[in-house]
């Protein structure tokens, strides 16, 4: 699957009307948590599945495709090593696409590839925040609740 597809079960199709409006109750709120959780273990896979996908072609520019997560999050963002695995970033892709020594198709390829990319990126990173904030929400539900 590529980032800009969309499974037809993601929880965001179900609940994107949640999100304009409020939800029902604490359960609702659960379940959306749950649903945007599991989203989160697929992508898992997905970030070495968009890596794998990739890296034969990068690799020919030097560059490496590889899922990364340095804060114990629920889901790894893909991000661009070079070859050696030293050094990471954006701007490694940036040199290769200003000074390497590749073609013109080459180098569409690697921009198609960084716009999948940088989309992925996004959508793991909005999951992310969404399930941290509903923990949060709900957290404060249990306090309010408690109160009485």
């Amino acid at each position: 699957m590529f980032a800009l597809e969309q499974r037809q079960d993601f929880a965001l199709n179900q609940y994107a009307k949640g999100l304009l409006k409020p939800f029902k109750g604490k359960g609702e709120m659960i379940r959306f948590r749950d649903e945007l959780d599991e989203e989160c273990r697929r992508m898992w896979q997905e970030a070495a599945d968009f890596a794998n996908r990739y890296n034969r072609t990068v690799v020919q520019a030097g560059l490496w495709l590889k899922p990364h997560n340095n804060s114990g999050g629920r889901v790894r963002a893909v991000q661009w090593r070079d070859k050696a695995q030293t050094q990471m970033g954006r701007r490694l892709l940036e040199a290769v696409l200003q000074y390497g020594d590749i073609s013109v198709g080459m180098k569409h390829q690697l921009v198609k590839i960084e716009t999948e990319r940088v989309i992925f990126n996004a959508k793991v990173a909005a999951a992310t925040r969404q399930v941290d904030r509903l923990n949060r929400l709900l957290k404060d539900l249990d306090e309010i609740e408690a109160m009485v």
